[in-house]
């Protein structure tokens, strides 16, 4: 489990890993356009769109919870 100074915090790591996936993902989608396999290269975009979809709410709650403590 990890330990997070207060909840801004927590969500901004989130956000962070969601902007790490998100790329991933991207690149992976790339990558399949480039192999030409299309089924795939939609499936990864997909999963790319949600993770920034992600990485915006949980910037939002960042900012919502800032200052706040446990």
């Amino acid at each position: 489990m990890a330990h997070y100074k207060n909840q801004e915090d927590m969500f901004k790591q989130r956000a962070e890993n969601n902007k790490k996936q998100g790329d991933r993902y991207y690149a992976q989608s790339k990558e399949a356009e480039v192999r030409g396999d299309k089924e795939a290269a939609k499936n990864y975009m997909a999963q790319a769109q949600y993770q920034y979809k992600s990485q915006k709410q949980n910037e939002a709650k960042a900012q919502e919870h800032k200052g706040k403590e446990w």
